[in-house]
This record gives C-alpha cells, sequence and structure tokens, in this order.
C-alpha cells in the first residue's frame, strides 16, 4: 500500500499513486461529514460521533498495509516512520493549536481561561483524550463549556496508536523470521489477540465507567485493529473485486455505518458492543473493496467525495474550534451564523491543505536545517509555552477575582444595603427587577472565582458518586452539639450546607451527611448509563435508611434534583414512581421518631444556560440574557411532592425558590451576588447568605424550640 495512503485523515496529491483506493477517500468524506453535521445539526444525525470509529478503522488498515509492505527492521526504521507521521500532522494541528488559543484569548470570557488551557498543551502533546477522560466525566464538570481543543481526544488515540503499532507489526515479523513460522499467520495471531483483548477491556470498561471508557485508548485499539486485521489477511483478500459477492459487502458495510449514524444516540453506553456496527461495516466495505458497476464507488469515486476526503483531516481540525468560538463572537448562533462557520471551516481547510499539509511537509523535506525532529521538538515548544503562558495569565486572574469578602463589601456598597443579596427581591428594594440593578456593576463572586465556590463538602470528599458505582460511601461529621442532623440527598442538598452549617454552629446541631453526585437518594434504581451505577444508587437509598435507623437523628434535612429517570422510566414518566418511592422512604425515616425537612429543589438556570458564570461573564452589561422564565427553569419535584402528599406533621417542605425568582423570571445575579457556580448548584457566598431566612422558616415550620435553643 503506498505510503500516502496511511493516515486516516491524510492529505492526497495528484497524480494519485498507484494502488490508490478512490473508496477509502469516499470513507473519509463519509466519516468527516457525519462528524461534522453532527456537531452543527445533532438532532438530524443523532449518531454522528460513529464518524471518528470510522476513521479508527481506516487509520489501522493503512498503517497496517504500510508497515506490512516495509516491515521496520530497527529502531531507527521505527523513528523514520513516526517522522513521517510528524510531517503529515504536526504542521496543521499546530497551526489550529495555536488559532484557537489566539481565539480563545480575544473573544471567550476569562472564566474559561485556566481549563481551556491547560486542554491547549494536553492537545498539543496529545494526550488531550486522556485529559477528558480523567476530567470531563466529573460530574462537577459536566456544565463546564465545550473546549475548542476536545475534539483533539481521537487524533490523540491515534498518535499513541501510531507510537505503538510499528514496533508491535516489526516484533511480529522478526518473530516470524526467527522462529521460522509464516509471516502473515504470526501477524494474524498477534493483532488478533490484540483485536481480542482490547474489545473485551472495551465491553468491561463501557459496562463500569462509561465516562472515561469513550475516551480511553485501551477501548478503542481493537478499532484500528479491525482495520488491520483486514490488512494482514493480504492484498490478495482485499483486491479489487467485481463479484456480487463484494458488492453484497461493501454496501452491507455502508449500511451499517448509516444505520449507526441515524439510529445511535449520545445517552448510549459507547464504544461497547454497539460500536462492532460501524467498525465491522467499515471493516467490510475495505474487505469487501468492490468495484462492481453497482458498488458504493457509484459515489465514493465522484468529485465531491473525492474533495471532501482530500480535505478530511483539516476539515476536521477547524470545524470544532470555529463552533466552539463562533458564539462568542456574533450575538445569534443558529442556522445563518453556523452555514458561515461551516463555509469558514471549509475555506481553512483548503488553505491549510494546500499551503501547510502539502507546502509545509515539502518544505520540511527539502530544508537541511529544520527537519521533522527538530521542527516537532521547536513548534512544541513554542506552542507549549504560549499555551503555558496563556495558562499562567488565567491563574493570575482567577487569584486576583479570589477576596470574595472584598467584592462583597464593594457589591453591597454600590446597590446599598436594601437591595444587597436576596433583598433585592424584596419590596423595600423598589427596583424593576433583581438584575438591573447590577447591570454593569460588580459582581461577587467575580464570575472567575464563582466556579470554584463551592461547599467544603467537595473538598472533603463528602459525595458517594458513579465513579465508584456508589459502593463508597462517605459520612462526614460537621460540629459536636447535641442535636443530630442529617443532610440527605444529591448535589442540590449539598449546595445548601454553607447555610445549614452557619445555623448549626449557631444551635448547637452535629451534622452527619449522606450525599451522592446525581444520585436522588430514594431507595429506586435510576437509569444510569451503566447497571452498576443504576443498582448502586438504589442500594445508596436503603443503606442511608439503614444509618438513619442506626444513629436515632433528631432532624433529617433533605434535597434532591431529578436528573437521572427512574429505571425504567422515562424522565417525564419518572415523576409518579419517583414520589411513590420518596413517600415510602420517608415513612420509614419518620418513623424513627425523627423531624424530616424537605428543601423543594431549587430553580435551574440549566435548562437553558451552559453555564453561568461564562453567561454572566459575556453579558456584564445586560444581565437579564442570564435570567430565565420561572416555567423552564423551575424543575418537577417529586420529593416535594411526596412531603405534601404525606400530610404528616413531622414531614415538612420549605420552598426557597422566592430568593431566586420573582413572578416569573429567575435570576442568575441577584442583589449583586452571583447565584450559582456552574449551570445547576447555587454558589457557597450565596447560599450562605440564605442562612437566615432558611432558619426563620425552618423555625416557623417545624414549630419546635428544641432545634433552636440560640433564638
Amino acid at each position: 500500500m503506498s505510503s500516502n495512503q496511511d493516515l486516516p485523515l491524510s492529505v492526497k496529491q495528484d497524480p494519485k499513486p498507484r494502488g490508490f483506493r478512490a473508496d477509502i477517500q469516499g470513507l473519509r468524506a463519509i466519516a468527516v461529514g457525519i462528524v461534522v453535521l453532527y456537531h452543527f445539526w445533532g438532532h438530524y444525525l443523532p449518531g454522528g460521533f460513529v464518524g471518528v470509529d470510522v476513521f479508527f478503522v481506516i487509520s489501522g488498515f493503512l498503517i497496517t498495509s504500510h508497515l506490512i509492505a516495509k516491515p521496520p527492521k530497527n529502531l531507527a526504521d521505527v523513528g523514520h516512520f513516526w517522522m513521517r507521521r510528524v510531517k503529515r500532522l504536526i504542521p496543521a494541528s499546530f497551526l489550529v493549536i495555536l488559532c484557537s488559543v489566539a481565539g480563545i484569548w480575544i473573544f471567550a470570557p476569562q472564566t474559561v481561561w485556566q481549563d481551556w488551557g491547560l486542554q491547549a498543551i494536553a492537545a498539543t502533546f496529545y494526550f488531550q483524550n486522556w485529559f477528558l477522560a480523567l476530567t470531563k466525566v466529573d460530574y462537577l464538570a459536566e456544565g463546564d463549556a465545550p473546549s475548542p481543543f476536545q475534539h483533539f481526544w481521537s487524533l490523540s488515540a491515534e498518535e499513541q496508536f501510531y507510537f505503538v503499532w510499528p514496533i508491535l507489526i516489526g516484533l511480529l515479523i522478526f518473530a516470524a523470521m526467527k522462529y521460522k513460522k509464516a509471516s502473515k499467520t504470526v501477524v494474524l495471531a498477534g493483532i488478533g489477540l490484540v483485536f481480542l483483548l482490547s474489545a473485551g477491556y472495551s465491553l468491561y470498561a463501557t459496562a463500569t465507567d462509561p465516562g472515561a471508557a469513550y475516551f480511553s485508548t485501551f477501548t478503542r485499539v481493537w478499532e484500528f485493529a479491525a482495520g488491520a486485521l483486514v490488512a494482514a489477511l493480504g492484498t490478495q483478500a482485499h483486491a479489487a473485486k467485481k463479484d456480487v459477492a463484494s458488492l453484497v459487502g461493501a454496501w452491507g458495510g455502508i449500511a451499517a455505518i448509516g444505520f449507526s449514524t441515524l439510529a445511535f444516540t449520545g445517552d448510549m453506553p459507547f464504544p461497547g458492543y454497539i460500536a462492532a456496527i460501524p467498525v465491522l461495516g467499515t471493516a467490510l466495505v475495505l474487505l469487501s473493496n468492490s468495484t462492481h458497476k453497482y458498488s458504493p464507488n457509484v459515489f465514493l469515486n465522484t468529485k465531491i467525495f473525492q474533495f471532501f476526503g482530500d480535505n478530511s483531516y483539516a476539515i476536521y481540525l477547524w470545524h470544532w474550534p470555529l463552533l466552539v468560538l463562533m458564539p462568542f463572537m456574533v450575538d445569534d448562533f443558529k442556522w445563518p451564523q453556523k452555514l458561515v462557520a461551516l463555509a469558514l471551516t471549509l475555506i481553512f481547510a483548503v488553505l491549510t491543505q494546500k499551503l501547510v499539509e502539502v507546502r509545509f511537509r515539502k518544505f520540511i523535506d527539502a530544508s537541511a536545517l529544520l527537519s521533522a525532529p527538530r521542527f516537532l521538538t521547536a513548534g512544541s515548544l513554542v506552542l507549549a509555552l504560549f499555551a503555558g503562558a496563556f495558562y499562567l495569565t488565567s491563574v493570575r486572574v482567577a487569584d486576583d477575582a479570589q477576596d470574595i469578602n472584598k467584592s462583597l463589601a464593594s457589591v453591597e456598597k454600590t446597590v446599598g444595603d436594601d437591595c444587597f443579596g436576596a433583598s433585592a427581591l424584596t419590596e423595600a428594594c423598589g427596583k424593576e427587577d433583581a438584575a438591573a440593578q447590577t447591570t454593569g456593576q460588580t459582581v461577587a463572586p467575580a464570575p472567575v472565582a464563582a466556579k470554584t465556590d463551592k461547599p467544603v463538602l467537595y473538598k472533603d470528599d463528602c459525595f458517594a458518586s458513579q465513579t465508584t458505582n456508589f459502593q463508597e460511601r462517605p459520612i462526614c461529621h460537621y460540629g459536636d452539639g447535641k442535636i443530630k442532623v442529617a443532610l440527605v440527598g444529591n448535589s442540590h442538598a449539598g449546595q445548601w450546607f454553607p447555610a445549614i452549617d452557619t445555623i448549626a454552629k449557631e444551635n448547637g446541631w452535629k451534622i452527619d451527611t449522606y450525599l451522592a453526585n446525581r444520585c436522588a437518594i430514594m431507595g429506586e434504581d435510576q437509569k444510569f448509563d451503566d447497571e452498576a451505577s443504576a443498582e448502586g444508587c438504589g442500594d445508596l437509598g436503603k443503606w442511608v435508611t439503614g444509618q438513619i435507623k442506626k444513629e436515632d437523628y433528631d432532624l433529617i434535612i433533605t434535597s434532591n434534583r431529578q436528573s437521572v429517570p427512574v429505571k425504567g422510566h422515562s424522565m417525564k414518566a419518572s415523576e409518579e414512581p419517583a414520589t411513590e418511592a420518596y413517600e415510602g422512604l420517608m415513612e420509614e425515616w419518620a418513623g424513627t421518631g425523627a423531624k424530616i425537612a424537605v428543601i423543594q429543589d431549587t430553580s435551574w438556570p440549566g435548562a437553558t444556560l451552559e453555564n453561568v458564570p461564562d453567561c454572566v461573564a459575556e453579558n456584564s452589561d445586560d444581565l437579564n440574557d442570564c435570567s430565565g422564565s420561572a416555567e423552564k427553569w423551575i424543575p418537577m419535584d417529586p420529593q416535594a411532592e411526596a412531603a405534601q402528599a404525606l400530610d404528616d406533621p413531622d414531614v415538612i417542605k420549605i420552598n426557597m425558590n422566592d430568593q431566586l425568582c420573582e413572578d416569573d423570571r429567575c435570576y442568575t445575579v441577584i442583589g449583586g451576588i452571583l447565584a450559582y457556580w456552574d449551570h445547576s448548584h447555587l454558589s457557597a457566598t450565596y447560599a450562605q447568605s440564605l442562612s437566615g431566612t432558611l432558619e426563620s422558616r425552618l423555625e416557623k415550620a417545624l414549630k419546635s424550640d428544641e432545634f433552636f435553643p440560640a433564638a
């Protein structure tokens, strides 16, 4: 197989080399097309993410074909192989990273600089997939905006494959020669073993830790190996064929890719076993290599498919940064603006292909001074220094914004006592709405600092999480008073801790926490993307009930956000079974003699906003753009409904949404205080400011002085 066909997204120049397969260029066009359309208009192609899997298979096939034709005989050959990859891939990727960092600096709010600066470094050194596996599957990061470098996860996985694969193929061929075995058999056996091991691990990891599994190189190697197996079968196996069998195979493979694109959705565990459909479908097209007059080549060989195939690598590189950064440049980002972004993608891609992928590579080939190793070293250093400087600047900006007390004093002076914090929502403020008074004024915490304005519970690791399938169940203890209080629920119970802790210190409470990320503690399995987490969440509720019975609490304060459906139900249909589950659970809790206070779930900006601090940073001149209708923002709350339905004087409901909303409007900056640290959770500062209001409502509802001796 000719060497200029050995990259999944690589460029092609005329004249076409001997052995060139136009159908592979057509497959590249399909792959990049469905990925781009998925990112721009995902509701039309919900499974368009499988285009990446198509690329992986093509990569495995072409790279292995090249290595079998010219196997590396020593480390020098391996080094030459790596440098060819550098010349083909690195210049264009470095250009896009550099332009993206510059675009962030100019257009994006400071709230994203720190995270995106780190991702720029990760993309530069091609470990973006591991960065995302370790961070972006974190529940606390789910509201973060995707970075312009997120798509580098797949390129990172490919680079890691390229690094290891020539060594493996070289060792297999060396072993065959040493032990006088047929090279084809040994190579097939070796690749087959890698295929089976990686596929097995992919099934396991997708079932147990699907978030990390999606980005892991180890769960994806079998996809490269699927293409490699086709290559290892030999040229006769995938020689051009005109028979009916090849015709059926080629169309069957195309159909498998098309089916995956339309039938798969982002909430399916992936890669796992369902990835076999697009992976084996792509491998089948490569194996069939049909030249029948009615084969898919009818369209794969056309000029439009060849154009997109030729420019696929550059299209893939440019489309995502433009899609992420353009909303910061224009007021609305809808169909017309997306079409502009798509047009710019094609223009930049063609220029990159001609000026960088082709001419710059020829310049490196001809230059005695700028060899591939020197370019890689110098380019990496320059880009890392640039991205590092950007990151350090973002750290300094964040540090400068950390003095929240000073910021609060400044805001209080600006808006006045009557309109500070939740007071802005009272008649005493005399303003038309809560947002208007802080338009163009200082906000506290500053948006950059707000992202870390979380309860101490996170630093103290007080949450059970999906990472361990809710099997690790930490209990955190605060205070040493005589009144025993349990704080129970998911992160929307945890968000109230700053207020509850203040109340506890004033009244002699001892608080034990029973908290989980995402899992609503109701004693029922919920629809997580892996079975172990679904069952673990249900078991967690039963375990909490056992702890409550054992510890003999005086008061249980609980709240939950219903962000995951009850197992076997849609989100909308979950309301009734969830309410019933909460009723049964709280009846058991009340049976211990404890009082139960249910805090109704707070308004949820995530219904219309991606991230509150980002929105506030972008719209400081008109904070109304970061508000929303109460109808959309106030979520269903089965636990609050259950508390109402029980009609038990020992089970009370507290609604604090009037501290976030007025009439039919809900706000994210209230009386100068930024109320959320992401798209969902109250900032510690705003929760703390509500401690007096929460205490008075608890005292009134509980109708008992025993909990409030300080009063």
